[in-house]
């Protein structure tokens, strides 16, 4: 009964307008249909309690652990004064680069912790690849930088829409990843899983090959650990946060363009990534639930533990978002994990000349 309801659902919402809105994006050329029908509620079982408020770094009791179960590299100890050694320790520290080099990556608070390696790695490079048994995953890179400075960004698409819808709704946020040399990842298909965000689009089992994908270009092609992104539109945009969430070891921020949370997840860290929640007017960016509503929620659990939230409506119609990617590529830019000042060096205003449809939460 459960799977014929959810199935019925899902038909209508495929069938369904998105918005009358004139800035609502066409339907993918090669995807066809809407982008994104969501359900309400948790399909496939009960949920879990959002986790009370805590502050945004692990803490000593309850340290954060990887996907793959490996603990996180504790960082270099602060000596307190009379305690320093008497010769300096040519040793570089965790996250430090030899004496007289620059730092491999940027620095911060609070260290992200990344999967170990257990696949054959993809090449990271512009193309279509099948990687753990999914096809259809598109890769678009930039050239390996020579430090482990490079931008990653995942980009999950709306229901009915294809890999490719990142360069109608994401155009400014790929440009960047590729300036800098870095890698953008999205998906066509899942490996299925608990839907998470109230559909099928994108699945819990998706979460193992993120997890292999970030390991393979933070080993292979220089991708700063510190900035790992995601974004996405609709059923991609629900998916995308719920990543944030259930990520949050490692994910820096999110940017869910008609997206949020449909229902509470945990946290699966401490530390609370970054969110820009971008979405239309209440009542006009509706796909059988109101995106402003899931945007809320999605703004309350984030804000509620510390973390640094900026919510953006534009006021019109459904994924009608594309017009603030590169307020968003700014956004990433400025909230690395662990950023400094912590939760964000914008807690006094936005920067100048970001979009006036955007506030602090």
């Amino acid at each position: 009964m459960k799977a014929w309801l959810l199935g019925s659902l899902l038909a209508l919402g495929c069938s369904s307008t998105a918005s009358d809105g004139s800035d609502e994006p066409p339907a993918d050329d090669s995807g066809g249909g809407q982008l994104g029908p969501v359900l309400p509620g948790s399909p496939g079982g009960s949920t879990q309690p959002e986790s009370p408020a805590s502050p945004n770094a692990p803490s000593a009791s309850n340290p954060p652990t990887s996907s793959s179960g490996s603990p996180e590299v504790t960082p270099t100890p602060v000596l307190e004064p009379g305690d320093e050694p008497t010769q300096p320790d040519p040793t570089p520290g965790p996250g430090e680069a030899p004496t007289g080099e620059e730092p491999s990556a940027s620095t911060g608070a609070t260290a992200p912790t990344i999967p170990t390696v257990s696949e054959d790695c993809p090449a990271f490079q512009t193309g279509t690849i099948t990687f753990m048994g999914l096809s259809g995953i598109q890769i678009v890179a930039g050239a390996k930088p020579a430090s482990a400075t490079a931008p990653m960004v995942f980009y999950w698409h709306g229901t009915g829409s294809t890999s490719g819808e990142f360069a109608r709704l994401a155009g400014a946020v790929r440009s960047g990843v590729e300036a800098e040399g870095g890698v953008l990842v999205s998906f066509q298909g899942t490996t299925g899983g608990d839907a998470l965000s109230g559909t099928s689009v994108f699945g819990r089992g998706d979460l193992a090959l993120v997890d292999q994908l970030v390991a393979c270009a933070v080993r292979d092609h220089n991708v700063d650990p510190r900035r790992i992104f995601t974004t996405g539109c609709s059923a991609g945009g629900l998916f995308a946060t719920n990543l944030a969430v259930l990520r949050s070891e490692y994910i820096a921020a999110a940017a869910p363009n008609s997206g949020g949370l449909t229902f509470p997840q945990q946290f699966e860290s401490e530390y609370t990534p970054a969110l820009m929640t971008v979405h239309g007017a209440p009542g006009r960016d509706v796909v059988i639930v109101d995106f402003s509503n899931t945007s809320a929620t999605a703004d309350r659990a984030f804000s509620g533990r510390g973390g640094f939230v900026v919510n953006c409506n534009h006021g019109g119609g459904h994924c009608g978002g594309g017009g603030l990617a590169g307020d968003i590529w700014e956004f990433f830019e400025a909230h690395p994990y662990g950023v400094e000042p912590a939760p964000s060096p914008w807690t006094s205003g936005l920067p100048s000349g970001f979009s006036s449809n955007c506030q602090i939460f």
